[in-house]
């Protein structure tokens, strides 16, 4: 079965049955659940999949099977061969498959997915894929075509591949995507790019594999066709106009390399006027935009580090996309490009995976600039249910969630512990630091309480992780107003101890101490923030220091020590003159 097209359509499917399309072709029909939403004597199916071993020019002529009537509402058709022979698609040999997408809502997208496997050699003549595959009402067509050659006369690969002018011919698409595998690193056909797209109106064309060369005369003006946008994506060793030919008749221009070890942007200079996308995906090699190119308006970069240098001529770009592989990025390349950039695409971006300070330079930046006109796509999350503080903010500056709502969770509360000083001060300042024991005693208690039950942790919350930390822990726990001064010195005069509300559970505080045999990633350090007796009735204290009474004791002290200088400096004057007459000398 297409393994393409199960991608697209299983998380739709609810049930699937054979069916009689194509008498040459095994056909399997899937019911979607929109296909469930309707009430009709007949079933109907949105996806059709098929697979053969033979086609010649009766395959999709009459006599249809039985169910080629009854089921035309499809949206997608997918059809698979398998010849080890010479194929050879004729004019017009597709063109019944209109019938399929008869009854399909027009405003619906329709697509179409032809995979040819094994085949020793494959012709296209003239008209062999036309806009008449489709029916005209639907504006949004998309068509998929996989050239999977045999390994079989390897020596032969000059042959595998015949593209007869036209052959493509007012072909009208939204997108047209052709996969060549081959070992070439050029389509080895008789016809050119501009010789196969005449005639054509394609709004994205997306190539991936070999190239189909241009017309090596730019003088060529016999070129018909329409093309708004041409991507060529393309493991290649260097990325420069070799590897990545100009094409004068598409409007846009768009580079994916995969993999590259080295780059040359001079070579596309001057002539490639068309070039506005450049993708660079897992090079090996430093990326450094060093060139000029006024033409470019959109980069992607699937990189680890993106230095002041990465992007150092294309601060004049639109679009900036970041990839998944993305660890440190310096802070100044947003704020450059921060005067004309309109799309930022972080939402392939991973945030755990990025060095502490990018991180939090990021989201700085993205609390920063979420009400300006930047169009931003944020990161995304996998797991919404456990505490991350990241995902939490962004979700606020998003309005995705109420301020109330963020303020009584226990998760925001944590987060003003946040290892990122962005996130910590905007979580303390929709929920108050100065709280008193009881509610952080209780927010402990919970959080331990909630990794007992699931055996998670919370990935972006470490209360203790270092020095800072525990001083902050110490610091809230000792925090408390002049009026619960007041009250606990009253209710000490009455009472011999005093009792907090609210104690720790004996068995969540071992749990505390034993958290880094749970989790081998983080490393907790138990703070002494309570000192219990062995009495598990006992009080837990907490200590106290007062340097206003420190200050208060030196200075007694050093008083002290004067009062007792100056007394025996007197003693010691007045025995003097007591005790010692003056004896007259003469002389």
């Amino acid at each position: 079965m297409n393994i393409l097209l199960i991608f697209f359509i299983v998380p739709l499917v609810s049930s699937s049955t054979n069916c009689s399309i194509f008498l040459s072709l095994n056909c399997s029909c899937f019911q979607s659940n929109i296909d469930l939403n309707y009430s009709l004597p007949i079933r109907t199916y949105s996806h059709l999949v098929c697979q053969g071993n033979s086609l010649n020019e009766k395959t999709f002529q009459a006599p249809f099977g039985s169910d080629f009537s009854l089921q035309n509402s499809f949206r997608t058709v997918s059809l698979e061969f398998t010849n080890e022979n010479h194929l050879e698609i004729y004019s017009n040999q597709f063109d019944s498959l209109a019938i399929l997408f008869s009854q399909t809502n027009s405003d619906v997208e329709i697509e179409i997915f032809l995979r040819f496997n094994g085949f020793s050699q494959i012709t296209f003549h003239e008209y062999s894929l036309t806009s008449r595959i489709f029916q005209e009402k639907h504006e949004n067509k998309r068509l998929w075509i996989h050239l999977i050659p045999g390994r079989k006369n390897l020596t032969d690969l000059e042959n595998q591949f015949y593209f007869l002018p036209n052959c493509f011919s007012h072909l009208n698409l939204s997108q047209l995507t052709i996969y060549i595998y081959t070992r070439q690193d050029r389509f080895p056909s008789l016809s050119s790019f501009d010789e196969i797209f005449n005639h054509t109106n394609l709004g994205e064309l997306h190539i991936h594999g070999s190239i189909i060369p241009p017309n090596s005369s730019l003088q060529n003006q016999t070129f018909q066709g329409q093309i708004k946008s041409l991507s060529l994506h393309r493991y290649v060793d260097t990325i420069d106009s070799n590897s990545f030919p100009f094409y004068p008749h598409v409007y846009s221009y768009t580079i994916h390399s995969i993999e590259a070890h080295s780059m040359n942007l001079s070579s596309f200079l001057p002539s490639y006027t068309n070039l506005r996308g450049l993708e660079i995906i897992k090079p090996k090699f430093d990326v450094l935009i060093n060139h000029f190119i006024p033409t470019l308006d959109s980069i992607t970069l699937n990189i680890e580090h993106i230095t002041e240098k990465t992007l150092l001529a294309a601060r004049h770009i639109r679009h900036l996309k970041l990839g998944s592989r993305l660890r440190t990025i310096n802070p100044q390349v947003l704020m450059t490009l921060s005067r004309r950039l309109y799309q930022l695409d972080l939402s392939t971006i991973d945030l755990s995976q990025m060095t502490i300070d990018s991180r939090c330079h990021l989201l700085t930046y993205l609390s920063n600039h979420s009400q300006l006109q930047i169009n931003i796509l944020y990161p995304r999350f996998e797991n919404s249910t456990e505490c991350n503080c990241d995902r939490l903010f962004i979700d606020h500056i998003q309005s995705y969630l109420k301020v109330e709502q963020i303020i009584d969770s226990t998760c925001s509360k944590l987060c003003t512990f946040s290892d990122c000083q962005v996130v910590s001060e905007y979580f303390k300042e929709k929920y108050p630091l100065m709280m008193n024991e009881e509610e952080l005693i209780h927010i402990l208690n919970e959080t331990i309480h909630e990794k007992n039950i699931t055996d998670e942790h919370f990935s972006a919350v470490d209360l203790f992780d270092d020095a800072v930390d525990v001083d902050m822990m110490s610091f809230l726990m000792n925090q408390t107003s002049e009026q619960e001064r007041n009250k606990t010195q009253r209710r000490s005069s009455s009472t011999t101890t005093t009792t907090i509300s609210t104690f720790l559970d004996m068995n969540n505080i071992s749990a505390i101490e034993d958290i880094q045999e749970y989790d081998d990633i983080i490393s907790f350090s138990t703070p002494k923030i309570f000192e219990s007796s062995k009495n598990p009735n006992s009080i837990y204290r907490y200590p106290s220091f007062s340097w206003l009474s420190f200050f208060i004791g030196v200075g007694l002290v050093f008083l002290l020590f004067i009062s007792v200088s100056l007394v025996i400096f007197f003693i010691v004057l007045f025995r003097k003159k007591h005790n010692f007459k003056p004896v007259p000398v003469y002389v």
